[in-house]
């Protein structure tokens, strides 16, 4: 079978979308397509109806994206027609066995392709159906691909018309999971305890991929703006999207890098909302945390004693004070509410998640207690924004759609230190199960 090529330069198509049975409409008109009556094309050559209009090039059919099949999804009696080659989305797990099922009413081409190839010409497996069957692969890489179909039209008749239902399966190694897109771990401050970005999520990295998710962990500053951290996580999720393969990332950043995160969707920032699933937060001041406008001197208090215990908490040396007063303004209320709020709204094509952690001395009235590294920060904040995991205000973290809150600190948070959580907190489910609500949510 040839590659099923086109002329697209990516896989949307301007003025097409499906409805849910795949019927293809005209975006401007909202009418069904319909054909003219036209005689046979040369290659390349543009068909006509009766009334003169262009009907279409079968040399370069139109790519039109129809949904995501999860396991055990299925559409009945998609139309297709010789103009338009459909992309379907599916996924699955390293190593995992996926099947379609195709009903076809004349002749098809299938192909599955990796989603980043624009054309789809480099197909992991393709087939010619002439009657119902099916098409297997196995996963070379965790995440999604694209099966991709067209019409077989020996004599380049514009006309023709058919359709046919779809179906995708595990047929093998079916308990492995995975997201569509590859998940980017976004770490917040490093260094303190000597803990550096590879070992910030503590175990999450090993424990997510043995159940078979594609993850990545960002590798950033460990303290500076978010203007130096966000274009350091501009470049390393292209990185990502290249090395697997992909057409998105799920972005999960903790503390700062859930602001980051934001940065790198936004438009004014790295402007990749377009190539961004879902970000989730998780103890990020999306508000700022007022503990920094202290340490700034931004709003009264004990502004010298608040930054050397910052300081001294980030292990810092003095040749980095700069980063970290960098870092702190990006974080505080000042800044985040009078300028980052409003330069970097959110991209609606975007979804976001928040989470946030609850903590309080000697675990009275809650169900963590303060690590001893947080008593001092936790007080000072109390006093003026209430509950707050250590370093964020449980009203600062809330963006998106909150998704509650969890027995940690704000570095319990991420299993630190060395695995040491709360007894009624246990950070690699909690990482699993926010991998689960992507799958399931089809990110």
């Amino acid at each position: 079978m040839p590659a099923l090529a086109c002329g697209s330069d990516a896989p949307e198509v301007a003025g097409h979308e499906t409805t849910d049975t795949g019927e293809t409409t005209n975006d401007e008109t909202g009418d069904e397509s319909t054909d003219g009556s036209t005689p046979t094309a040369e290659a390349g050559e543009e068909t006509t109806t009766e009334t003169g209009d262009a009907a279409c090039d079968l040399s370069t059919p139109e790519l039109v994206e129809q949904a995501y099949l999860a396991y055990g999804d299925s559409r009945d009696a998609v139309q297709l027609s010789a103009c338009d080659n459909h992309v379907w989305w599916v996924s699955a797990a390293a190593g995992t066995e996926l099947t379609i099922f195709i009903s076809p009413s004349e002749a098809v081409d299938v192909a599955i392709s990796y989603p980043d190839d624009p054309n789809f010409t480099q197909t992991l497996v393709a087939d010619s159906l002439y009657e119902p069957g099916s098409i297997s692969f196995v996963a070379p890489r965790s995440g999604e691909f694209a099966v991709v179909l067209r019409a077989i039209n020996p004599g380049d008749d514009p006309e023709l018309q058919l359709d046919y239902d779809i179906a995708s399966s595990c047929s093998n190694e079916c308990g492995r999971e995975t997201t569509r897109f590859p998940m980017v771990m976004v770490h917040g401050w490093t260094g303190f305890e000597n803990i550096g970005p590879l070992t910030y999520f503590f175990n999450v990295q090993s424990d997510l991929e043995a159940l078979g998710y594609p993850l990545a962990i960002a590798v950033l500053d460990p303290y500076n703006s978010v203007d130096i951290r966000g274009e350091q996580l501009v470049s390393f999720v292209q990185a990502t999207l290249q090395n697997q393969r992909a057409r998105k990332v799920n972005l999960f950043g903790h503390s700062q890098g859930g602001i980051d995160s934001r940065y790198v969707a936004a438009a004014a920032g790295g402007g990749y909302g377009d190539r961004v699933g879902a970000v989730i937060t998780l103890g990020t001041p999306h508000y700022g945390t007022p503990f920094t406008d202290i340490a700034l001197g931004l709003i009264p208090g004990p502004a010298e004693q608040v930054l050397v215990f910052l300081l001294n908490f980030l292990g810092a040396a003095q040749s980095q004070q700069s980063d970290v007063e960098a870092s702190l303004y990006t974080l505080s209320e000042t800044y985040m509410q009078g300028e980052f709020n409003v330069l970097y709204p959110d991209d609606p094509r975007v979804k976001y998640y928040s989470w946030m952690g609850q903590t309080c001395v000697a675990a009275i009235g809650c169900q963590d207690a303060v690590d001893p590294l947080l008593l001092f920060s936790y007080n000072l904040i109390f006093g003026v924004a209430g509950d707050n995991d250590g370093l964020v205000p449980l009203e600062s973290a809330i963006w998106g759609e909150y998704l509650g809150l969890i027995p940690a600190d704000h570095i319990d948070e991420i299993g630190q230190i060395s695995g040491l959580t709360g007894l009624n907190y246990n950070h690699n489910q909690f990482f699993r199960d926010n991998a689960r609500m992507l799958r399931d949510n089809a990110f």
